[in-house]
């Protein structure tokens, strides 16, 4: 590969790591939804209220539900990895195109 297609071809990695590091903050702020999505809260809390009212106990149910909720949370937080992995990816490819570029110039000095 020619200086000048590895300078191309690393100007083309920062630019795609840098549209990446936006996908991530976009992913983030998606997945960040799940946390305020209490639909799963409001049906156990009317649920506990008319088990309460019937004098039933529905705590282990309720206990299981929240930690499923919770691990479901840490799932959809999950989401990021694969594009933050291509992020990182990127910027080594980036990292030691340049490396390479330096060494081809220094070698021509």
């Amino acid at each position: 590969m020619s200086l000048e297609d590895m300078k191309k071809k690393e100007s083309q990695l920062r630019q795609k790591g840098i549209a990446l590091e936006f996908a991530v903050d976009i992913v983030n702020d998606k997945t960040r939804e799940i946390k305020y999505d209490n639909t799963p809260m409001e049906i156990y809390l009317h649920v506990e209220q008319l088990a309460e009212k019937h004098g039933i106990d529905v705590s282990y149910e309720v206990n299981a539900i929240r930690e499923k909720v919770n691990e479901l949370e840490s799932a959809i937080y999950e989401l990021v990895t694969p594009f933050e992995d291509e992020v990182r990816d990127i910027t080594w490819q980036a990292d030691d195109l340049e490396y390479e570029i330096e060494e081809a110039e220094n070698g021509n000095d």
